[in-house]
């Protein structure tokens, strides 16, 4: 997961674009309004690419000290 390289240390964004641009094909990760902005400044941009989202599974092991009760109980 790559971060928004113009607004993460203030937002923590991640990025949804890759925006290439410039004679020497530089990039630039941008998340999506970043691009609205740059859009609207008149920004050139040779190709704008959508990354692919990637599932975040946030993981709650608040239940596990229940269940293991439980299951010591039960045994």
């Amino acid at each position: 997961m790559s971060r928004c390289m113009l607004c993460y240390p203030f937002t923590h964004n991640e990025a949804d674009f890759l925006v290439v641009f410039g004679r020497d094909e530089r990039q630039l990760h941008v998340c999506k309004w970043c691009l609205q902005d740059l859009c609207l400044l008149g920004f050139n941009a040779n190709q704008i690419i959508c990354l692919p989202k990637q599932l975040h599974v946030k993981v709650c092991l608040w239940f596990l000290g229940p269940v293991r009760s439980l299951l010591e109980a039960k045994a």
